[in-house]
Parts: structure tokens; C-alpha cells; sequence
């Protein structure tokens, strides 16, 4: 994850400098908003790689005279159902129709859509 906390940074920096230098010269609010918020999700993007590698370590993708067979093993736990990606599926067109329809089912949709979200995150969180 090393390579790829660096991979994003470089990303976020060229994000940083294109987006002072966009806002500076442009004074266009929008584009430069833009560039802000492609700054922040590398920047997002490059602290997670980092802290999967401090917390992790290396994997053999990171080393040069790595073998394929260093990598095998399991993937990982994969939830056989959960009912949870349906009401956030549900969630999100209430959200969406709020929008169109009123606050009242904005409010709703948004609500339902934090609990799915957040089941689907914490369904499994004890498995590792």
C-alpha cells in the first residue's frame, strides 16, 4: 500500500497546485471547487493507503523479488445476504424523489438511508 499512498499524494499535489493556480488566475468559483474536492479525495484515498500499510505492513506486491505463490491464501470474509443493500437501494430513491417531491420524504429517505449504510458497515463487523 506504500506505492499507492505515494501514487494518490502525487495525485492530491497535482490536484493542490492545478486548483491555487486555477483560483488565482480563473476566479471562477466552480472549477475551483472542483479541484479542492479532487484534492481532498486523493488526499482521502492516500491516508487510507497509509494506514492499511502501517497497520498491515508490506505485501509481497511491494517487494521486487516477490513470488505469485506469497500471495495466496484467502480473500477475505463475503456475506452470504444481508437485506441491508436493498434499503439502501430503496433509501436512495426516496432521497432522490424528495428532491423532487418535498422535504418530508427527503428527510425520510435520508433517514433510511443512514441506517442502511450503516448496517451494511457494521453487519459483519466482528468478522475479520
Amino acid at each position: 500500500m506504500k506505492t499507492e499512498a505515494f501514487l494518490f499524494a502525487g495525485v492530491a499535489g497535482f490536484f493542490l497546485v492545478t486548483g491555487l493556480g486555477y483560483g488565482l488566475w480563473s476566479r471562477e468559483p466552480a472549477g475551483t471547487a472542483a479541484l479542492a474536492v479532487s484534492c481532498l479525495m486523493a488526499l482521502l484515498v492516500c491516508g487510507f493507503c497509509t494506514v492499511n500499510h502501517r497497520k498491515r505492513g508490506a505485501r509481497p506486491e511491494d517487494h521486487q523479488e516477490a513470488e505469485v505463490r506469497e500471495r495466496a491464501g484467502g480473500l477475505g470474509f463475503f456475506p452470504p445476504r444481508s437485506g441491508y443493500p436493498p434499503l439502501a437501494g430503496l433509501a436512495v430513491a426516496l432521497t432522490a424523489l424528495g428532491v423532487v417531491f418535498g422535504l418530508w420524504l427527503f428527510v425520510i429517505g435520508v433517514g433510511l438511508l443512514v441506517a442502511g449504510v450503516a448496517g451494511m458497515a457494521m453487519e459483519f463487523a466482528g468478522r475479520s
